[in-house]
């Protein structure tokens, strides 16, 4: 799990030993072990993906590593070199690296590494990092690497981030990176009109892979009777941004937390609902919806229900050939459907 990336096994071939008198610190999208082999004075790692930090922790010490937007008070770790792993959006990217940025003291080293598809290439022209003088030291193993210095003092306000729309009078905020920022994707509109049509809902619900929060704000907001509802995802960014939809909205019996799937539920539910991601990083991926289903059993009370939504390009039997379950499909459009499993 998390094995060297070929482009870190390049990048430890030239700098192994290059920072042994420095504190390092690794951001963005790092999903691999080269924290642990890369020799430094000091190391520290931030993240906003939940499994990773989670693996890590096993791994390090915990003071060395951080889930979510750092603070302030990182300034006085007196940081030499940001080592920042780019994301597939540059919104994205320029979230956390401002975040990171914001830490660091003039002059401090800056390596950016990113693949070649999530346009990393066209860096040079982003205005906002001219002053890290970027140049790019190599291209290699389908990923660009560029070197740069800090030139100038970083302000960060996380208000200055926020994305919104209105769906029923609701205000619904994200982050970006966040799915579905700028509208309710289609998706989530056929999820939350289905459950409106044909279901009854009851007892306590879990949110999987929350992202913005619009799923929990229109059941919670549609219920005469108020249910507790567990929120998670996966992301930092998602938790901010589902907590700061339900504190506009003034949505209550919330509990918001991060969690890889059921990987920190401790209880067990009456309703499961989801609109799961299907790409991890930039590939197509099944698996949070494998382990969805897998594990459903395990995290629902007798006669509770998961409803999930996915598009229609993924096949049925892919999915559910594996699976010794009866599911439904309860509702379907042009692109989407909306699957119901039952614990009977």
């Amino acid at each position: 799990m998390y094995n060297l990336s070929p482009i870190n096994k390049y990048f430890l071939s030239l700098f192994k030993n290059k920072f042994l008198n420095k504190k390092v610190i690794f951001a963005g999208n790092i999903n691999d072990k080269i924290p642990i082999y890369l020799n430094t004075f000091k190391s520290f790692i931030n993240t906003h993906n939940y499994n990773y930090y989670i693996w890590l922790k096993k791994k390090i010490n915990n003071n060395y590593l951080y889930y979510g937007l750092m603070d302030n008070k990182y300034k006085n770790y007196n940081f030499d070199v940001l080592i920042f792993f780019w994301l597939k959006d540059k919104k994205e990217s320029l979230f956390i690296l401002n975040n990171i940025l914001s830490l660091l003291s003039l002059r401090v080293e800056i390596f950016i590494i990113g693949s070649n598809n999530c346009g990393i290439k066209k860096i040079n022209n982003i205005k906002e990092l001219e002053i890290l003088n970027l140049q790019k030291i190599f291209n290699v193993r389908k990923h660009v690497v560029f070197h740069g210095i800090l030139t100038k003092n970083v302000y960060f306000n996380i208000n200055n981030y926020w994305n919104y729309y209105y769906y029923d009078n609701y205000r619904i905020y994200s982050l970006p990176g966040v799915f579905g920022g700028k509208k309710i994707d289609n998706g989530s509109q056929l999820l939350i009109s289905t459950i409106n049509d044909c279901i009854f809902i009851k007892g306590k619900i879990l949110d999987l892979g929350c992202g913005s929060g619009i799923i929990s704000t229109a059941i919670q907001k549609s219920l005469k009777k108020k249910h507790l509802i567990y929120a998670i995802d996966v992301d930092a960014k998602a938790i901010y941004s589902t907590i700061k939809t339900f504190n506009k909205n003034i949505i209550k019996n919330i509990n918001v937390f991060p969690s890889n799937i059921y990987s920190n539920i401790q209880e067990k539910f009456d309703f499961i609902i989801s609109n799961p991601p299907i790409h991890k990083n930039l590939s197509f991926s099944l698996d949070f919806i494998y382990q969805m289903i897998n594990n459903f059993k395990k995290n629902i009370n007798y006669k509770g229900e998961l409803l999930f939504v996915t598009n229609n390009f993924i096949s049925y039997k892919k999915i559910f050939n594996n699976f010794s379950l009866k599911i439904y499909i309860l509702s379907k459009n042009k692109n989407f459907s909306v699957y119901r499993i039952k614990n009977i």
